[in-house]
């Protein structure tokens, strides 16, 4: 180059070649330092979720190499579980026009390994039931050859999801080499009838307390959460046969015009002579309404012959609640700080309480300290609405995919209501 003219293109070419291999150099150095970094860092983004699947686990972001692979655009991330499996973090859109997220696993086998809302707002009672334990044991259940079901009740949102999981089937099984049918049809919705005392009544929050008893009938009060609100009754049970003698509605808080088909007396009429073992259908278009007298039959019965109840109200943890009296003069409205562990930290809130009815007026979180993205779904202000009116005899229901978070919130509750109760 030294007797080459600088102003010839040949030597400007040289320069620029020159120049263009350092800076190519120099890029694929600040890359090979960087990269690993970007990956960790979006790994630690999702690591918490990825770990309620598989716990401990080393974990790969593997969506660049195989993303081009999903026919559908619903998934979004893929992860590998070093020697156990992979977790696909999938889009889908249900009732809510925002839509919803949420991941499902595969083992190395096929075998489902996990299957958990990450961001969800779907109808409560309808499409959030996608999220709850029933449905999700249903998918547990199930491995990556076999169709997804659907939910009765709940279709829009069930398929949704089942077309995601599709979505991530079609990815694994190319990878894993796994022969199935992708043009199956989607399992129809489970409509096998339980008996009364066989049945899941855990969401209908059902209680049940006895007015009288003289040796032949027994009456109980009992109430048990429906589509809209509780439901209340008094279950007269006939205790030489231990059967339902009657059932009478004594507050309908379902939406009219619906749900009152259910409470018709000649609906009613055919509790009468049930036992636990009986099988009672529910109304046709009043579904959560006939859960719910089904729940407050079931709930009477059992006490009468002295059975546990297991899907009874159980009372709440307050044992980790940090409280302090912030204002009592207006027994109408008594203010408590709250403070409650949560999943990653500790969550706090204001909660005020009526003190003349013993029920939650509001709550106010003030500080979220739990994972974005997850644990949020339990302090929207839909969310939160829930507790207005509760009482240590009717708790609000957990957040479906944020079962901890709101579990926080259901102490903190729980913990001014005793206190207003003077516990």
């Amino acid at each position: 180059m030294k007797n080459m003219d600088k102003n010839s293109a040949q030597y400007k070419a040289l320069l620029l070649g020159l120049l263009c291999g350092l800076c190519g150099l120099l890029l694929s150095t600040v890359n090979a330092i960087t990269a690993p970094k970007i990956a960790e860092n979006a790994i630690a983004a999702i690591k918490s979720s990825l770990e309620e699947i598989y716990p401990g686990g080393t974990f790969n972001d593997v969506t660049d190499k195989y993303k081009a692979e999903d026919e559908t655009g619903l998934i979004y991330g893929i992860y590998e579980a070093e020697g156990q499996g992979y977790v696909f973090t999938v889009n889908g859109m249900g009732y809510n026009s925002n839509g919803f997220k949420f991941m499902v696993g595969f083992d190395n086998d096929g075998k489902i390994s996990g299957y958990k809302a990450l961001e969800q707002n779907e109808t409560n009672g309808l499409g959030s039931r996608c999220f709850d334990t029933d449905y999700t044991n249903q998918i547990l259940a199930l491995t990556s050859s076999d169709p997804i079901p659907l939910l009765s009740g709940a279709t829009l949102t069930s398929t949704a999801v089942q077309k995601g999981i599709d979505a991530a089937k079609a990815v694994f099984n190319g990878m894993q080499g796994i022969e199935y049918d992708p043009n199956a049809a989607p399992a129809a919705p489970s409509n096998e009838p339980a008996s009364l005392m066989d049945e899941d009544y855990s969401s209908a929050a059902v209680t049940c307390e006895e007015l009288s008893n003289d040796g032949s009938t027994a009456v109980y009060k009992c109430s048990a959460k429906g589509f809209e609100g509780v439901n209340e009754a008094e279950v007269t049970v006939s205790l030489s046969d231990m059967s339902v003698a009657s059932i009478n509605v004594t507050a309908f808080k379902d939406t009219e015009g619906v749900g009152d088909a259910a409470v018709a007396d000649g609906e009613l009429a055919r509790y009468a002579g049930a036992t636990l073992d009986s099988i009672i259908d529910s109304t046709s278009g009043a579904s959560f309404t006939s859960k719910a007298l089904r729940a407050m039959a079931s709930a009477a019965l059992k006490t009468a012959g002295g059975i546990e109840d297991s899907s009874a109200a159980a009372e709440i943890d307050t044992s980790n609640v940090t409280l302090r009296v912030w204002s009592n003069t207006d027994q109408s409205n008594l203010v408590y700080k709250c403070k409650a562990p949560g999943k990653e930290g500790v969550n706090e809130a204001t909660i005020i309480v009526d003190g003349t009815k013993g029920a939650i007026k509001s709550v106010e979180v003030t500080a979220f300290n739990d994972t974005v993205g997850t644990g949020d779904a339990a302090v929207t202000a839909e969310a939160l609405k829930a507790y207005e009116g509760m009482t240590l005899d009717k708790p609000a229901d957990t957040v479906a995919g944020a079962t901890i978070t709101s579990s926080s919130i259901r102490a903190m509750a729980a913990a001014a209501l005793k206190a207003a109760a003077g516990e």
